[in-house]
């Protein structure tokens, strides 16, 4: 059985311009920005200059997956994706998606295709409330999540190297 996931309100999904997995930071200009919701990254793209679909969108982060079983894994319809035209209500969207049994079932299926070796962190940390950091492994399959921790420094040094 699942565990219920944390109630997830729209001003409280912070959108970063820095990859949670690789650590590095995009450019502004490139329209695409980070978040990660219950252990789910999500990118969420803006294409500014755009002609035509000048809308918001987020699905899952796939860059760190292994191709293969990701194709199978969209085939199957376990992808995320969420489209607006405004960003508070894809934000909006989002929030009211998570949680739900669709929801759980989707993020059960990401975190089970398998990860590329070209990550070299095996965690990452996420905070989820006050007080509440947590080390959230790149590899599912392998490590377990490990947490709360009182602040972000702390995970840090507790994890060392293995976090970014």
């Amino acid at each position: 059985m699942m565990r219920p996931e944390p109630a997830v309100r729209p001003e409280d999904i912070r959108l970063s311009y820095t990859d949670p997995v690789t650590g590095r930071v995009r450019a502004r200009d490139w329209g695409e920005q980070y978040v990660v919701i219950n252990g789910v990254v999500l990118v969420v793209k803006h294409i500014y200059r755009a002609r035509s679909g000048q809308c918001w969108e987020a699905d899952a982060y796939t860059d760190h997956l292994e191709t293969m079983p990701m194709v199978e894994w969209a085939k199957a319809g376990g992808h995320f994706g969420f489209v607006h035209v405004r960003r508070r209500l894809l934000l909006e969207q989002i929030a009211r998606e998570v949680g739900t049994q669709e929801w759980q079932q989707k993020k059960a299926a990401w975190l089970a295709v398998p990860r590329s070796r070209r990550v070299s962190r095996r965690y990452r940390v996420e905070w989820r409330g006050p007080g509440e950091w947590w080390a959230v492994p790149a590899y599912p399959q392998r490590d377990r999540e490990r947490g709360p921790f009182a602040s972000r420094e702390a995970a840090l040094a507790e994890l060392g190297d293995s976090a970014a």
